[in-house]
């Protein structure tokens, strides 16, 4: 398991946030990567994110090593704290 940084600058913070930024706008955006991005902005273990969120350690853990398929309320629930949503979006360049 990665260790949190607790101790990250403001830039390395900014940093995160603009990647985090570049993620969630594209239709292909890596939902583990976007979930362990967003963790790590916040300065928590999976354990404490989890709880946080209202989840089990365990499955925030599957869904950052993206095994398995999740249930959309928990998805939700792990965007919840950044105030995002999931949603349906057309592929690029794809019109529905």
């Amino acid at each position: 398991m990665r260790r949190v940084h607790r101790n990250l600058k403001r830039d390395e913070v900014e940093a995160l946030r603009n990647k985090l930024a570049e993620l969630v706008p594209q239709a292909h955006a890596d939902i583990p990567e976007l979930i362990r991005t967003m963790r790590l902005i916040v300065c928590r273990s999976q354990t404490e994110y989890a709880h946080l969120c209202g989840v089990s350690p365990r499955v925030l853990s599957s869904i950052e090593a993206g095994k398995g398929v999740q249930r959309t309320e928990t998805l939700e629930k792990l965007l919840r704290p950044f105030g995002l949503k999931l949603g349906v979006v057309a592929p690029p360049g794809r019109p529905v």
